[in-house]
């Protein structure tokens, strides 16, 4: 039998889950969720900054940079595509290691509209000693800036028109492309 001790009590990450209905077929909103290369183009998201460092296979290295309370943070993510085209980002390296971005979509007609409903999962450690007294602040904070990101992909699929020529031409880091990805960064 455990013994529960405060310790159990305190949590340790913080997290956050959004919704995001977008008009536009689930494959080609997996495809620019994926598509890292397009984000550092198009600058979709102004407010981070991305570096592709390295594409294998159904997977990525990239450097995401973001600030969240005042505080600038960077940390190297690995990428890995499901079979099902959900995408798990972990950070291995730096500021939120062992955090996590899991987003996952569905079909959903919303309206008589065809579209994808998109729900995007952000859990980041806490910091020691302090970390249950930030939560607050830290979930809103995240929830905020998930929410702006995700209306932000939202404009680039409905508005904008995600590029056709990268449809299908596996953009998303699992697929056999033909084009060329440089390494190449931006500032969001």
């Amino acid at each position: 039998m455990s013994r529960f001790t405060a310790s159990d009590a305190v949590p340790r990450f913080a997290e956050v889950t959004h919704r995001q209905w977008i008009a536009a077929a689930p494959e080609t909103v997996r495809a620019q969720f994926a598509d890292l290369e397009h984000h550092i183009r198009a600058n979709v998201h102004p407010k981070l900054r991305f570096e592709l460092l390295e594409r294998r296979g159904a997977c990525a290295r990239f450097v995401q940079e973001v600030r969240l309370l005042g505080l600038r943070q960077r940390d190297v993510f690995e990428r890995s595509i499901g079979d099902d085209g959900s995408i798990d980002d972990v950070s291995v390296e730096e500021f939120n290691r062992g955090g996590r971005i899991s987003i996952r979509f569905a079909p959903e007609r919303v309206d008589g509209v065809a579209g994808t409903s998109v729900a995007i999962n952000v859990k980041l450690p806490l910091p020691p000693v302090i970390g249950p007294l930030v939560r607050p602040l830290l979930e809103a904070q995240i929830r905020k800036e998930v929410r702006a990101a995700a209306l932000e992909d939202k404009a680039d699929l409905e508005e904008r028109g995600y590029p056709s020529r990268l449809r299908g031409a596996a953009a998303a880091c699992g697929g056999r492309s033909r084009l060329r990805w440089p390494r190449r960064t931006s500032t969001w």
